[in-house]
């Protein structure tokens, strides 16, 4: 199987690394759990604008920094040994900074990174999943997640405050809160197709 798979949020803990990230370049104490929304800039008291321009300043900081989500490596490694195919589709840009953070972090923490299977700049995962011919995709933005059911992209949806609204078998869209589970959605996802 074809394994699409976004980086922050669903195999990486960005959100700790960001409001860490955040508190100190504003000198605020906001807790990982104030943050409810996608974005950071309503737990902030910013505008959209501030958000954006502040992430841009602090982004290559904020992906250096964080964990990846329990078993996500140990997971993708194994799914990948057994002869799945492995895309890291993200939409962090493709500047030489980022993705250099990028590439280092994916295999300091022995994720199934090659060289060649890391997309950046995807702006619309759905086109991208397409392209490479992705069955299944691991993702947690809303925005993306639209995408990708409009493109009719069998998605796991990785279980986030921001994106409880996804959620709907039928149309091929499961959810899970452990690396763990993914197992489960790859043979649902195979078994539907023979």
């Amino acid at each position: 199987m074809i394994i699409g798979v976004d980086i922050d949020g669903t195999i990486k803990n960005t959100r700790d690394a960001a409001v860490t990230s955040f508190n100190e370049e504003l000198g605020k104490c906001v807790n990982c759990k104030d943050v409810k929304d996608f974005y950071m800039d309503k737990a902030y008291g910013i505008t959209r604008k501030e958000g954006r321009r502040l992430w841009r300043k602090l982004e290559a900081k904020i992906y250096a920094l964080g964990i990846p989500l329990e078993n996500a490596a140990k997971v993708l490694t194994d799914l990948k040994e057994k002869g799945h195919t492995i895309y890291f589709i993200t939409a962090r840009p493709n500047i030489e900074k980022v993705a250099c953070v990028t590439r280092e972090w994916l295999e300091k923490h022995g994720f199934p990174y090659d060289g060649e299977n890391l997309y950046m700049n995807s702006q619309n995962k759905g086109k991208v999943a397409r392209e490479l011919g992705v069955e299944l995709f691991f993702e947690d933005d809303p925005h993306h997640l639209d995408n990708l059911i409009q493109a009719k992209i069998p998605t796991v949806v990785m279980d986030a405050i921001y994106n409880m609204a996804y959620t709907t078998e039928s149309k091929g869209v499961y959810r899970m809160t452990h690396w763990d589970q993914a197992y489960q959605w790859i043979e649902k996802e195979a078994g539907s197709r023979t």
